[in-house]
């Protein structure tokens, strides 16, 4: 049964909290972003291991999350809104309270172990500290809006090679 509404670190505001599930769900930032890869990046992962223990792997990575590997993602805090050994979904936002969400798909393969489709967007041209930024996302949702990382590159990409490493680290535990 999947896991729910699993916090990690320091909650955001009430009101991102509030239209944190809001825009996670409809997600105006990715309609035209994940054609373009400006604000969103995805990949898949082969794994010799079950979806169970990947998926399990993702979320010990999270909820032992450092404060360096916190600071390199750019995660002030996150939801784990959703974990099981088909799908993860977890709610992210930045200091400033924008809103990007990570989906991972698992995919048992054939031969044995799994693959793991990961996506990570950002949900919003506006953070989700703002009054009604739902709805100001979504109608601008055309409006091309880039995510780039304080290290350098893109931090949708970065994020994905720094998650990686941490859930390999994780099924070799």
């Amino acid at each position: 049964s999947p896991a729910v509404a699993e916090v990690v670190g320091p909650p955001p505001s009430g009101l991102s909290q509030a239209q944190g599930g809001i825009q996670a769900l409809i997600n105006p930032g990715h309609w035209i972003g994940q054609f373009i890869g400006i604000n969103s990046h995805g990949e898949s992962w082969d794994f010799d291991a079950s979806p169970e223990e990947v998926s399990a792997a993702f979320v010990k990575a999270l909820k032992n999350i450092t404060p360096e590997q916190r600071k390199a993602l750019v995660f002030t805090n996150l939801d784990i809104a959703e974990a099981s050994a088909e799908k993860l979904k977890v709610l992210t936002w930045t200091k400033l309270e924008w809103l990007d969400v990570l989906d991972v798909a698992f995919k048992p393969l054939a031969e044995g172990g799994c693959t793991a489709t990961v996506n990570i967007y950002a949900t919003g041209f506006f953070p989700t500290s703002i009054p009604g930024a739902p709805i100001l996302n979504t109608l601008l949702f055309f409006f091309p809006f880039a995510s780039p990382s304080p290290s350098g590159g893109m931090l949708q990409n970065n994020r994905c090679n720094i998650l990686y490493k941490m859930v390999k680290s994780n099924l070799k535990a």
